[in-house]
């Protein structure tokens, strides 16, 4: 087993460390909401962006047909997601006056390709490379999607991604296509339960209340708008992840795990939960199982900064200095891509 021993190399060991953990605070995710700048009956910001197909789109591309542009990330799991149900809406809707629009700022080009090769879009990704639609939409959590009707005026806005993300979509579509009218959606949304409870409301308004706090430091508060936002709907994945970083905060890891693990159960492919839960099992001396459930996790968000960082530490503490190594450097190059997309 080789062991570290050179002071010269802990030094850069600590470095990364530290530049992996300010990146990470001063990435962090803001609020959840869609576009700051737009609201819905306003027109589309100019914008003239080069798409992966080597084309040059503007506002005129979009003019007369109803169109849904997206902002996401590659490297992100629910832009990936959001990706494929749009993909799922653009066959659905084939031969409708309708086109979409994928938009992101990465500056990883080689990962953007990448996610395109693996998911075959039917429409074109643009690449926003100095940000400057990103700033006159306001856009303010990833992914955002508007939905622009045949006069480029905002029709309806969508934050983030959740299970109904498809079916809010289409409805909205239908209705700009005038397939389906307004009381028609609204008896969807009866039948189908896509409306949230009041209790699952204010589960997510204490969710994102605790999600600033928690930003700012202020981790007991947080952490008691967690409790709130699970005491009104037990199964809110991200509160249990969340509450579970307050458990690690606290390190009361068996607790952390049991709040990780009840978010696996609900979503087997969470990379957040896998992160945590590997974080818990290392806390515990679970050294084989925190290789595992991060292992895992690498799969699903392989530029995951926290999941090379918590490798990084579980080589360092079984002595292998080239492993550490190659994760530590990992998690301060995924965190500095974090910065330049401007998380």
């Amino acid at each position: 087993m080789e062991k570290i021993t050179s002071s010269k190399r802990h030094s850069l060991i600590t470095k990364l460390i530290c530049l992996c953990i300010v990146l990470a605070v001063m990435a962090a995710a803001s609020p959840c909401q869609a576009f700051r700048n737009l609201k819905v009956g306003q027109p589309i910001p100019e914008f003239s962006l080069k798409g992966i197909d080597g084309r040059l789109y503007d506002r005129s591309s979009i003019k007369d047909k109803i169109c849904l542009i997206t902002y996401f990330r590659s490297d992100q799991q629910r832009s990936e997601k959001a990706l494929l149900a749009l993909k799922a809406l653009a066959e659905k809707f084939s031969g409708q006056p309708l086109t979409f629009l994928a938009i992101t700022k990465d500056a990883d080009r080689g990962s953007v390709e990448n996610l395109n090769d693996t998911l075959k879009l039917p429409f074109p990704i643009l690449y926003d490379e100095k940000s400057l639609f990103y700033k006159d939409l306001g856009v303010f959590v990833f992914p955002v999607t508007g939905i622009f009707n045949r006069k480029t005026l905002l029709h309806y806005q969508y934050a983030g991604f959740r299970d109904d993300f498809q079916d809010e979509l289409s409805g909205q579509i239908r209705l700009l296509l005038g397939l389906s009218t307004k009381e028609d959606l609204e008896k969807e949304h009866l039948k189908k339960g896509l409306q949230q409870s009041e209790g699952q409301k204010k589960s997510n308004q204490h969710l994102n209340l605790g999600i600033k706090l928690y930003s700012k430091g202020l981790t007991e508060k947080a952490r008691q708008e967690f409790k709130k936002a699970l005491e009104l709907d037990p199964e809110n994945t991200d509160a249990l992840i969340e509450m579970g970083h307050c458990m690690l905060d606290q390190k009361s890891a068996m607790e952390a795990c049991a709040f990780f693990e009840k978010a696996l159960k609900l979503n087997q492919r969470s990379a957040d939960a896998k992160i945590g839960l590997g974080m818990a099992y290392h806390m515990q001396g679970k050294t084989k199982e925190a290789l595992e459930i991060l292992k895992s996790g690498i799969v699903l968000c392989p530029d995951s900064s926290k999941i090379h960082l918590e490798l990084g530490e579980i080589y360092e503490s079984l002595g292998k200095t080239q492993e550490a190594l190659q994760h530590y450097k990992k998690s301060a190059t995924c965190a500095l891509n974090l910065m330049k997309r401007g998380r």
